[in-house]
């Protein structure tokens, strides 16, 4: 997924991420995305953060914390 755009409003704000097809969509969040089916717990003006569970080969359970960052336009 990248993200493409972020949509601030005092009711929330929203995120805008692409499929490698192409395809859009409109997140909040609470949204669940990925492969691994990581939550988004913040949108920031720059990025959102989601959180994963990821388990271990001992089977113990972790959340990491993974960044999608907003792409700068080429020649910045």
């Amino acid at each position: 997924l990248t993200l493409v755009g972020i949509i601030r409003s005092p009711s929330g704000n929203r995120a805008l991420v692409q499929e490698s097809s192409g395809t859009g969509y409109v997140v909040k969040k609470g949204t669940y995305i990925g492969t691994n089916s990581g939550k988004i717990v913040q949108i920031l003006m720059d990025r959102i953060i989601v959180e994963e569970e990821s388990e271990n080969i001992y089977s113990k359970v972790s959340i990491i914390k993974k960044q999608l960052k907003l792409q700068k336009p080429p020649g910045e």
